[in-house]
């Protein structure tokens, strides 16, 4: 014989065990042939446990519930509403990033798009690990260093100072109004464009292209407001034009820095290895109308990374509350919690039962209500008409007169303003049905009127308590009347309307009063028939 599985007594109802195991449950019974099955019968307790089988590994597998080994899936995602990441981002298949509903930061395999201003926190700029840009904010000083600086076509303007060396006495020295080598002047063209010479200017213009084979040190700010190309061993890491600027390769941040918006960072590499990802002040979004999806490639989290809210699958647990609306009305469903016993969801208003226009349940101070229709047509004008009832679930001080005297006693009330109540199937009690407010009851081989009016089922028949009032005839369950007649009866006469009683014998142990008395005799013989006198008396004393 299948016995239950002990693990389903011990399941917390409000779990997420227990529920996928009691939708479960509650599909297979129903899906069996009707009068095929039973609950308590062998096919239900097997369903009992294969739904307990799959929920328990459903459950272990989202969250970590049943009786899995293995933390859930969910364990490590964050929120969507907004969360705090305790662990590494990464978007290996493409990012977007921005601010008021307009993107900034696109990654994708092309290389990383800037859309907005670009501002580093720090003082260095490293490509492919190598420090290529630093500044000293205490001389206001940009150093670009490199083995090979490469603007290709670019125009380089300044309106600054430039010098190539360790000062202007000894280097070369150039402003937009003067052009020195070694602290002289420079007005010919006899010494310019030669690798053997070293000169300086103090302004230089130059039409056509400026390459420099050696290191370029730059004491001034650098402008290059046509476009820009940086990298590295011949290839372009950053490319600058128009209103883009475009990256064929990664931003590297030294722990506790990022990039700042408006002074304040939005993306911060923080010292566990994980990445902080803000907004200057409004909302951080994610997508635009020009997004087809986001999705997930990680779990999303609580800000204690304890808690999996939103898996990559779909998945959602919402362990601290959950508040539902329609079109930002009023609540309508929502979570509460006030210790371990009590806590639940809440159905703030109607729950509706097979669609939005079909019967609902409502709650209405300490009553549960159900609410349906019943709709009539009428037969002359053909419209169709609705009556609305409602039935209620209550709990009441009792009534009954056989109420516990020991202590208070409630009562489970069920009550409809319909006329009546009807069930397709016996009603069964394992104690007594009654009428509130009256002695009556119908017990077990017992139906009680008072404590001294009952009637009692016994082995050979029915025992009947108190005085007997019968308002018509009585009689056996066969019965005919006159000489040759069967059965027994006390029926009125409806021709003279006396009550007439017919028995075969009549023992009569003391007195018997006859005001009238008619004897009709039948008497037949085939010997002798012997006739006496006879007598009465009107007094019998006893010798």
């Amino acid at each position: 014989m299948t016995e239950l599985l002990p693990g389903i007594g011990t399941l917390d109802k409000g779990s997420l065990c227990y529920s996928i195991y009691s939708q479960l449950y509650h599909n297979f019974f129903y899906a069996q042939d009707a009068g095929t099955i039973m609950e308590g019968d062998q096919t239900s307790v097997r369903l009992h446990n294969t739904a307990y089988n799959f929920a328990s590994a459903i459950s272990s597998g989202v969250n970590g519930e049943g009786d899995g080994e293995s933390g859930g899936i969910l364990l490590d995602y964050l929120r969507k509403t907004g969360d705090d990441m305790r662990g590494q981002l990464r978007a290996n298949y493409g990012f977007e990033a921005g601010t008021d509903n307009r993107m900034l930061l696109r990654v994708s395999e092309s290389g990383i798009n800037i859309s907005g201003d670009l501002r580093l926190g720090g003082n260095n700029l490293y490509l492919a690990d190598k420090q290529v840009l630093r500044y000293d904010s205490a001389l206001g000083t940009i150093e670009l260093e490199g083995r090979q600086i490469n603007f290709n076509a670019s125009s380089l303007h300044s309106t600054g100072e430039l010098i190539i060396g360790t000062n202007k006495a000894t280097g070369v020295y150039i402003t937009p109004a003067l052009l020195q080598i070694g602290g002289k002047d420079v007005y010919h063209t006899g010494n310019a464009n030669r690798a053997d010479i070293s000169w300086m200017m103090r302004n230089a213009l130059v039409s056509g292209k400026l390459e420099v084979s050696g290191a370029v040190e730059l004491k001034g700010a650098l402008n290059a407001l046509q476009s820009v190309n940086l990298g590295a061993n011949g290839k372009t890491v950053l490319s600058v034009h128009s209103d883009t600027a475009d990256f064929s390769g990664y931003l590297s941040f030294s722990e506790g820095y990022g990039i700042r918006i408006e002074g304040l960072p939005v993306l911060t590499r923080l010292k566990d290895k994980g990445v902080l990802l803000a907004s200057p002040g409004g909302d951080l979004l994610l997508g635009s109308e020009n997004t087809a999806k986001l999705r997930l490639q990680s779990a999303l989290c609580d800000i204690d990374g304890d808690t999996v809210l939103v898996s990559k699958y779909g998945a959602a647990c919402f362990p601290g509350s959950l508040t539902v609306r329609h079109n930002y009305g009023d609540d309508l469903l929502s979570s509460y919690h006030k210790d371990k016993q009590d806590e639940g969801i809440l159905i703030h208003k109607r729950l509706r039962l097979g669609s939005s226009a079909g019967a609902y349940l409502y709650g209405k101070n300490e009553t549960l209500n159900f609410a349906s229709e019943v709709f009539r047509t009428d037969s002359e004008n053909g419209m169709t008409v609705s009556y609305p009832y409602e039935a209620s679930l209550s709990f009441v001080p009792s009534t009954s007169l056989y109420q516990r005297q020991d202590r208070y006693s409630d009562t489970f009330c069920l009550k409809t303003d319909a006329d009546f109540f009807s069930f397709n199937k016996p009603i069964e009690t394992s104690g007594h049905l009654g009428i509130d407010g009256s002695f009556t009851r119908l017990m077990d081989k017992q139906l009680i009127f008072t404590a001294d009016s009952y009637l009692l089922s016994v082995a050979n028949g029915i025992r009947h308590y108190g005085d007997a009032y019968f308002m018509g005839g009585i009689s056996s369950e066969h019965f005919s009347s006159g000489f040759a007649g069967s059965g027994w009866a006390i029926l009125k006469n409806k021709t003279t309307g006396s009550i007439q009683a017919t028995f075969d014998e009549v023992v009569i142990r003391k007195k018997m009063r006859v005001y009238e008395l008619e004897v009709q005799k039948n008497t037949a013989t085939n010997g002798s028939l012997w006739v006496t006198d006879s007598c009465c008396g009107d007094t019998v004393i006893p010798l």
